[in-house]
């Protein structure tokens, strides 16, 4: 009777080992989850005091008017950023952010918006066209449709709903791509390449076309893209475009930018305690602003 007891007894015990086991393990799990949390907030907080260094840091650089040659070299080698004691650093990467066919400009044109659409179908035609797009007048209308509705509603800067139809995300995009195969049960506009060409967000006036891709120079202008591959190199698209005696139709319209464009996207890459953090931003024309941190 005593060694069953005593056989009782134990099991009681071992029980309540493992029991409390379980719940310090609970315990210390909760207190990592709560040191990381915490360790994303400071970095969060070291973030935009960089924010402001990375954003006086290039606007020193490039000053009020950069050249073609100080963007080339911005856009080709990150910017690295010491402190004068000690051993922390911060890297700021920028590529150009107006290099690319906004999407927007597939909205229905008006007579001052022609030669915006004009220049945008041409590449949403050899796009349709190599994704082999079953319907791609309808696609062009779910575009349009969303573009002009009175529900496309973004968030301005200062965090206010505001309606746009000058603004369309890559999620909103997807939204409309899946709409499409839905309604044609088309899954080729899945493998079309959007964004090759097109660039999502807040649309502009006028293409940084001096860093537009291989593809679209070779689309819009019908060059061989080996040749563009090959022969586009030192950053400047009217003189490669007469050198090949391309037809300079589009290039002569407003759509394309004729003075220096100083628009980038910008991403800061730094360290903090035992995680790595970054954080992005868009310069435009002197201005900072969008920025977005990232874990």
């Amino acid at each position: 009777m005593v060694k069953k007891r005593s056989a009782i007894t134990l099991f009681i015990t071992l029980a309540v080992i493992v029991a409390l086991l379980a719940l310090v393990g609970i315990v210390f799990s909760y207190l990592s989850v709560a040191r990381a949390k915490a360790q994303d907030k400071a970095a969060l907080i070291q973030a935009n005091i960089l924010y402001a260094d990375a954003s006086d840091t290039l606007v020193r650089f490039l000053g009020k008017k950069p050249s073609n040659g100080t963007l080339k070299r911005i856009y080709s080698v990150p910017l690295m950023v010491k402190e004068k004691k000690g051993d922390f650093n911060m890297m700021i990467a920028c590529a150009p952010s107006h290099a690319a066919v906004p999407i927007v400009w597939l909205k229905e044109p008006t007579s001052k918006t022609q030669d915006e659409f004009n220049v945008a179908s041409v590449l949403f035609d050899d796009i349709a066209l190599k994704a082999d797009i079953k319907d791609p007048q309808f696609l062009l209308s779910l575009i349009q449709d969303h573009l002009s509705s009175k529900n496309n509603f973004v968030f301005g800067r200062k965090g206010r709903l505001k309606q746009d139809t000058n603004y369309l995300s890559r999620a909103s995009f997807n939204k409309i791509l899946v709409e499409y195969q839905l309604q044609k049960g088309d899954s080729n506009v899945f493998k079309a390449k959007w964004n090759s060409f097109f660039a999502f967000g807040q649309g502009y006036k006028a293409i940084d076309s001096n860093y537009l891709s291989s593809k679209a120079v070779s689309t819009l202008f019908d060059i061989d893209v080996q040749i563009v591959d090959e022969g586009f190199t030192d950053n400047n698209l009217k003189k490669f475009l007469n050198e090949n005696g391309a037809d300079m139709e589009f290039f002569n319209s407003k759509v394309f930018a004729k003075k220096v464009v100083t628009a980038m996207k910008c991403s800061v890459n730094y360290s903090f305690g035992k995680g790595s953090y970054s954080f992005n931003f868009d310069y435009t024309d002197g201005k900072v602003h969008g920025f977005e941190f990232i874990k």
